[in-house]
């Protein structure tokens, strides 16, 4: 018999189980213990494969511990990627590029083995000097003054927009975001190199990724202690950011089941706003390597530090999939064993991970008990759409009484997908399972529910393309998203629905 033809062909990549987020650019960080392997697993055959059976094997770490789980399908259609996500402990995770095999096999094949590398990094903060640094293999990059400022007062509201209308609109969590605007960065290398370029971490993104990573974990550390309870050791970090407006607050929303799904909205702002800094920072090559190839140091000069202060203004909210411009400035740094070099820029840059509008379709009207379901589709700027393994997008359902509830959206063509990789992702929610959590909270599934949908793009970049082309496509960036953030406090609360669904 021959090998089963289904392979892992992308890279792995991290999600939050709390807020069920994406980590910039897939990226495992061992400040946050609980952490999910997600792999999209495809049918690489003609035809449709029949008791498919997949599980982890192996990581190439002790230190990460996988919860063994087999996913089985009764049928995966021919080219279908299929979503596969596994819970790990990555407490004791070593900081570096790791192997995570996988196993495939399908009635009349023998199984099949996949090879993938992860990332990992280690965040950590210095509460002495209120700065982080993020480590991996490469090298250490510290982060301090990260300035930024909270969004408009209508994150502090309580009830309807302006107009008074409630039907779609909902507050966020108290936990809204903080909007990066400047921060300083400090690149140590590991080992001092020769010539214009060091080596890019995990030779693969820009270190603008470590500094979003660590951003990002400042703020999820504070929804996860929320949801979880400070007193369980869930992280290793903490710490506080430069806020110009630390007085807003914010409603919490109704409700709380298991995975605590009303802090994925805590979650995907914060992610978000954390954005600010790739769009700031460039995709085509980000201020370290500019600076680098601004500044080629002597001969036999050794680099043995770099840093870069950058300070930007938003001249309107960066939200997903919108080509919001910032205008930066920043300053590179470069320390050798000879000499000091830098070199400045002043320009205004244009977020590229951007996205048309989010095309819905729901049922108007459901039977109790009967399953609720959604489809969406999301398309590119230039009007094509995302297909199959381009994306990880989930949806919230909203009970009438507050209560949400998540499924993950997927294009492999099972359930009410109506085809794999045909650009629309579909998602369902079993009622009867539902009504169960829903009766320990007093709360009951008569009523209109409320569908939120969102979307991070993913990084599907081939193993062995070289480091500095590599490093230009990053993913784990939100394109579609039901939040809008917004510094205007006359504009509705920034929460709204994007499709909804009576229950009778």
């Amino acid at each position: 018999m021959s090998d089963t033809p289904m392979q892992v062909l992308t890279r792995p990549f991290a999600i939050e189980p709390v807020t069920n987020i994406m980590l910039p650019d897939g990226v495992f960080d061992n400040a946050i213990y609980g952490l999910r392997i997600a792999a999209h697993v495809t049918n690489m055959s003609g035809s449709a494969l029949n008791n498919v059976t997949v599980y982890l094997e192996s990581v190439g770490d002790p230190g990460i511990v996988p919860v063994a789980r087999t996913f089985f399908f009764a049928s995966v259609p021919a080219g279908a990627a299929m979503l596969v996500i596994w819970d790990a402990d990555f407490q004791h995770a070593a900081p570096g590029k790791r192997l995570v095999s996988f196993v495939a096999k399908a009635d009349g094949y023998t199984p099949r083995r996949s090879i993938q590398q992860i990332f990992v990094s280690q965040t950590r903060f210095n509460s002495a000097t209120n700065s982080y640094t993020c480590t991996v293999e490469e090298g250490t990059l510290e982060l301090s003054k990260l300035q930024g400022h909270l969004p408009g007062k209508r994150w502090g509201s309580t009830g309807a927009g302006n107009d008074g209308n409630d039907k779609d609109c909902r507050c966020p969590p108290q936990w809204g975001p903080i909007v990066p605007t400047g921060m300083t960065l400090v690149w140590t290398p590991n080992p001092a190199y020769s010539g214009t370029h060091g080596e890019l971490p995990f030779s693969d993104p820009w270190w603008k990724i470590l500094a979003i990573i660590i951003a990002l974990i400042a703020a999820l550390v504070a929804i996860i202690a929320a949801a979880l309870g400070a007193g369980k050791a869930n992280f290793s970090v903490g710490g506080t950011v430069e806020e110009n407006d630390p007085s807003v607050h914010c409603c919490t929303p109704k409700g709380a089941v298991s995975g605590k799904p009303e802090f994925t909205v805590a979650g995907v702002a914060s992610a978000i706003a954390s954005g600010a800094i790739v769009a700031a920072c460039s995709d085509l090559a980000d201020p370290f390597w500019r600076g680098q190839e601004a500044t080629p140091p002597a001969a036999g000069e050794l680099t043995l530090g770099e840093r870069v202060v950058a300070q930007w203004v938003l001249p309107e909210a960066p939200n997903a999939g919108q080509p919001y411009t910032a205008d930066i400035r920043w300053q590179y740094d470069r320390f050798t064993t000879g000499a000091s070099y830098h070199h400045a820029v002043s320009e205004t840059q244009v977020n590229v991970h951007v996205a048309g509008p989010v095309e819905t379709d729901t049922p108007d009207v459901v039977q109790a008990f009967e399953p609720l379901w959604v489809r969406a589709s999301f398309r590119r700027d230039n009007g094509d759409l995302f297909r199959g393994n381009e994306l990880y997008a989930f949806v919230l359902f909203q009970a009438p009484q507050g209560l949400y509830f998540v499924e993950t959206l997927t294009d492999d063509g099972l359930a009410y997908d109506p085809g794999a990789n045909d650009g629309v992702y579909a998602a369902s929610l079993n009622l009867k399972l539902a009504y169960r959590q829903l009766l320990q909270y007093g709360q009951d599934v008569y009523g209109t529910w409320r569908v939120f949908v969102f979307a991070q793009d993913v990084n599907l970049t081939k193993p062995g393309t070289p480091p500095e082309i590599a490093a230009q496509h990053i993913g784990g960036m939100f394109i579609a998203s039901a939040i809008e953030i917004t510094f205007d406090d006359s504009l509705p609360c920034p929460l709204k629905a994007q499709a909804s669904i009576l229950v009778v």
